[in-house]
């Protein structure tokens, strides 16, 4: 058995993959991000970690606590920590009249401080600056409200860590420390699965500890806090921002089956990264691939897709941002015309504020419309899945 499931995270990532052992004795369950923070649907509040991913795990298990072999947060952004923070904290509370209703076996998350350095974080401080407060300190700096939210996460990231650190889960078990990828990496081989890191590349974070290093030793403090809060901006063509740039992804191998999973990551990076690493190109050909960043055009360029065919794509939005951007959708289906394959949605009521028009010159203003134009426009041997209204996952069953 080897199943991903994708859950309904609103406009975020929570993710449960689930495998049996090499012995098929025992089901290994890894959760992969928690979603954002509550929102409301038809007028009633909806959180992901409550209403989606406990209420999904208690349906898993009978086992209390419910035993979670690897937890996992990719990047500190609300809309993939928020959930899993809340988790930890209720956890890191737990006592003999308030037993944990999870047990994580180990947590992989590069915190903030792991980041961009210890010596920045310093840096910060001499100048009146506290991590989990620069939301507010570059308030003023930015007008972009994904970046804002980013931002905002800091704070949270600090807590998460702090919460891990409590439930001695802190040290990214068996990594021990920074998780990024380099040459000459090993596999981690963990549970029967094996791993090999493709992001955050560690070329990628010490060209970015020198561009925060270089925004400290601006004159002003003013000028300091412009300069730090610009590297929380997504360039306008391909998503170099700190969090997706640190966003950690990996391939993961379970008895021959491999899966892509990206967090927010720049596809162009990843691509880059398995060329560094000398991986096979044999393997660049997936059993699944979450789209990276939702599927927005800033992080899937078509050098991404065109490197890791896959014969399901799993997208994880609901229109917010105008993600998953219906350029990146078609790019999908036109860069593998006449091969079978299967895109997974988590929300399929998504509609975007400007219309959208083909290769083919056809405007479309809905997920619903676009995806009856690409059958047209491209043939039928590929096929779509969306999550049904009823259940809380859209699953992706290889074994």
């Amino acid at each position: 058995m080897i199943i991903l499931e994708a859950l309904n995270a609103l406009y975020g990532d929570c993710l449960i993959l689930r495998y049996t052992d090499e012995q098929s004795t025992r089901e290994i369950t890894w959760v992969i991000d928690g979603g954002p923070r509550a929102e409301k649907i038809d007028g009633k509040p909806f959180a992901v970690w409550k209403d989606a991913l406990l209420p999904r795990l208690r349906e898993l298990t009978n086992e209390r606590p419910i035993p979670i072999d690897l937890g996992m947060v990719s990047h500190i952004d609300d809309d993939h920590i928020n959930g899993l923070q809340k988790v930890t904290n209720i956890l890191s509370a737990a006592g003999p009249g308030n037993p944990a209703e999870l047990k994580f076996a180990r947590f992989w998350f590069n915190s903030f401080e792991a980041i961009i350095g210890h010596s920045a974080v310093q840096g910060l401080s001499a100048d009146g600056l506290q991590p989990q407060n620069l939301g507010a300190a570059f308030k003023i700096h930015i007008d972009d409200e994904e970046a804002e939210a980013v931002i905002e996460s800091v704070g949270q990231g600090i807590s998460l860590a702090a919460d891990l650190g409590k439930l001695h889960l802190a040290s990214n078990t068996p990594i021990n420390g920074l998780i990024c990828s380099a040459k000459g990496q090993e596999p981690i081989k963990l549970d029967g699965a094996q791993i090999i890191i493709l992001g955050p590349r560690k070329d990628r974070l010490d060209a970015l500890r020198e561009e925060w290093t270089k925004a400290l030793q601006k004159p002003t403090k003013e000028a300091r806090e412009a300069a730090i809060a610009s590297l929380f901006l997504p360039d306008s063509k391909l998503d170099k921002s700190v969090p997706n740039l640190s966003s950690l992804a990996m391939l993961v191998k379970i008895r021959g089956k491999r899966i892509l999973l990206t967090g927010d990551a720049q596809g162009k990076d990843l691509a880059e990264a398995w060329d560094e690493i000398g991986l096979s190109d044999e393997d660049t050909a997936v059993d699944i691939l979450k789209i990276p960043h939702h599927g927005s055009a800033r992080n899937n360029p078509e050098i991404f897709l065109r490197k890791f065919p896959a014969k399901h794509y799993v997208i994880s939005a609901d229109g917010k941002y105008d993600n998953p951007d219906a350029q990146v959708v078609e790019a999908i289906v036109a860069i593998n015309k006449g091969r079978g394959f299967t895109i997974h949605f988590t929300n399929g009521s998504v509609k975007w504020g400007e219309p959208y028009k083909t290769q083919s010159g056809v405007t479309v203003g809905n997920l619903s419309a676009l995806v009856s134009q690409l059958q047209k426009d491209y043939g039928t041997a590929w096929n779509t899945v969306f999550r049904e209204s009823e259940s809380s996952y859209v699953a992706v069953t290889l074994e």
